[in-house]
């Protein structure tokens, strides 16, 4: 909850400053319809326990996606609609378990800048992930992996930016096979992303 918390403050905070940013024109060509975004990013989880996060669990990874944005524009928030595939995935648990995952729908939604350089941008998805052994322990090697967060994106010009972000993931078997435990990771990121 305190993650919650601190993020709508930081959303309350961004559209009670927006008229002060206003006059920024945005970077030109960000964001148009059809705009095509190619995304590089990897992180690891907190050793925290929010949200029933287990504190010596770790979740790393390493992921690309290409999306495509749906509705809106410069100056505005844009919806845009991705696929994701992650070659690397490695959990501790206590032992190292490799595996890959593959998210054939990512919505992320893009809000309107703060300035030129700037949005925020909130994410969700659900992925396939594929292990070497069960994830968590004495479960299964194919999983359901669910992903909500949130980021901040730093332009360097109109066509390349940072990204900088926060996801809650879980990971479970869906209920396919019992026990059905599930595991909760606070994953933390930085990508590079490229607009064409």
């Amino acid at each position: 909850m305190l993650i919650l918390r601190f993020f709508l403050a930081f959303l309350f905070l961004v559209a009670a400053s927006r008229p002060a940013v206003a006059q920024s024109e945005e970077l030109p060509g960000a964001f148009q319809k059809g705009t095509v975004e190619i995304t590089v990013l990897g992180g690891t989880s907190l050793p925290v326990s929010w949200f029933e996060a287990k504190s010596d669990h770790q979740l790393s990874m390493v992921s690309l996606s290409i999306g495509r944005v749906m509705a809106g524009g410069p100056g505005r928030g844009s919806l845009e609609m991705m696929v994701d595939v992650t070659p690397f995935v490695q959990v501790r648990q206590p032992e190292p378990v490799r595996g890959w995952s593959v998210s054939p729908l990512f919505v992320r939604w893009n809000f309107p800048p703060i300035g030129s350089r700037v949005r925020i941008f909130g994410e969700v998805t659900g992925s396939l992930l594929f292990t070497t052994d069960p994830v968590p322990a004495r479960t299964t090697t194919f999983n359901f992996r669910d992903e909500a967060g949130f980021g901040l994106r730093i332009a360097q010009n109109h066509r390349r930016a940072w990204l900088v972000g926060y996801r809650f993931q879980h990971i479970s078997n869906g209920g396919r096979v019992k026990p059905n435990p599930g595991a909760n990771f606070n994953f933390v990121y930085v990508g590079l992303s490229f607009l064409r």
